[in-house]
């Protein structure tokens, strides 16, 4: 693919990852979501799958959802349906392995708390009401929906890589 059509796909599916996280929240599905319609992965099954994993993996705080979608992204990339199928594993999980480390390079971590703090000033306990509020007042989603863009265009540009691979 050259370059100047790589850079408009990728920013395509940034810019799409956070608008759907500004329209419909939910960082997991709304970076899959770009992933997908981009990439012609998954199915709505999948985006169900992946709505657990937003905020920091059910409201915990813990590993970014984007990135998670990310990850589950490139499993509908390098992984079989064999499941003795022990090099698709390895490197399903490579991949993986280099996205994370791609993203915690890019965002200073993984863990939406840290994410959070170092965007906000602090975290918030999204699963209660009143800190939920705040998030959004303090302009959360704003936050989030970079976050959401950033994984995205940072998993685009490993599809990319990997699909050159196979060419």
């Amino acid at each position: 693919m050259e370059d100047e059509r790589k850079e408009a796909l990728l920013n395509n599916v940034e810019k799409e990852a956070e608008e759907n996280e500004k329209k419909y929240r939910g960082c997991s599905r709304s970076c899959l979501l770009a992933l997908q319609r981009h990439f012609s992965i998954g199915d709505s099954n999948t985006i169900k799958a992946s709505t657990p994993l937003a905020a920091g993996i059910a409201f915990k705080g813990e590993t970014c959802g984007a990135l998670l979608a990310g990850i589950m992204a490139l499993g509908l990339i390098t992984a079989t349906d064999d499941l003795e199928d022990q090099t698709a594993l390895a490197s399903t999980l490579g991949a993986g392995y280099k996205l994370y480390n791609r993203f915690v390079k890019e965002m200073g971590t993984s863990n939406c708390f840290e994410i959070q703090r170092k965007n906000l000033g602090r975290s918030y306990n999204l699963a209660d009401p009143k800190e939920y509020e705040e998030f959004q007042r303090e302009g959360g989603y704003n936050v989030c929906s970079k976050v959401v863009g950033q994984a995205a265009r940072l998993t685009a540009q490993m599809i990319l890589e990997l699909r050159e691979k196979i060419r």
